[in-house]
């Protein structure tokens, strides 16, 4: 689909240093168009914005008792919102390409959660149960992207420790993955780094869990909280049954 990738993340340095973004954003989207242009946003990133969008769409879908709405904007919007809590997601150095660390993506995105996601408490506890409901999603998504971006000084500082640390070791070999094998950073080397980060990736995955399922309740209470719609189970398709097939 045109313009999909530039929905899943934004270039913030595009738009100045950390500390002047909060001055800058939230922007509305006309107000951005008319300040930098459709095109000039799209090739740095569109990923808040359109999250926004998303979420005005599953807020009419529950309005509209659209269930299969309802299930397609709500997919959509966590897949949106957890991009936006990686903080690679928010800038153009989005794989260290521009500073000799390539393939840090998916060290920090796909690695580190692979290894050690045994070890996550991703699961609320009973203290933690609710989701809260945004009165400003507007704001909270931006904040979200604040955060991430944050965090990017250590994302990309403690891959260079790490690198220190195996000076004259090889960081990369060939890794299982599913049915294939992938060029990846060794095990030894992910699992320093996520020592390094400190829980970084845990954590922001706790705050994805807890934006994502916070936007879907605002929405419901935005559409003025109507009866859900009652969605039966049908049988996987044929399909369903490939895909499950070749992941396992």
């Amino acid at each position: 689909m045109r313009d999909e990738g530039a929905r899943h993340y934004i270039d913030l340095e595009r738009y100045g240093n950390t500390d002047s973004l909060g001055r800058i954003f939230p922007m509305t989207w006309p107000a951005a168009v008319a300040l930098w242009s459709e095109d000039s946003l799209k090739a740095h990133g569109i990923g808040p914005w359109y999250a926004q969008r998303v979420y005005w769409n599953l807020v009419r879908a529950y309005e509209q008792n659209d269930s299969t709405g309802i299930l397609r904007h709500s997919i959509d919007l966590a897949h949106y919102v957890a991009d936006l809590n990686v903080p690679l997601h928010t800038t153009s150095n989005y794989n260290g390409q521009k500073t000799g660390q390539i393939g840090i993506h998916s060290l920090w995105e796909t690695q580190i959660p692979e290894r050690h996601r045994t070890t996550f408490r991703l699961n609320p506890d009973r203290n933690s149960l609710h989701c809260s409901y945004f009165e400003n999603v507007e704001y909270e998504i931006w904040s979200a992207v604040f955060n991430s971006h944050s965090l990017l000084p250590d994302v990309f500082q403690c891959e260079n420790k790490v690198r220190k640390q195996l000076h004259g070791v090889a960081i990369d070999q060939y890794v299982a993955r599913g049915r294939t094998r992938q060029l990846m950073r060794s095990p030894e080397f992910v699992d320093l780094y996520h020592q390094l980060l400190n829980d970084q990736v845990e954590n922001q995955m706790r705050r994805s869990i807890h934006c994502i399922s916070s936007v879907w309740y605002s929405a419901w209470i935005d559409a003025g909280q109507p009866p859900l719609p009652i969605i039966e189970r049908s049988n996987p398709s044929k399909f369903k049954k490939a895909l499950d097939w070749l992941l396992r």
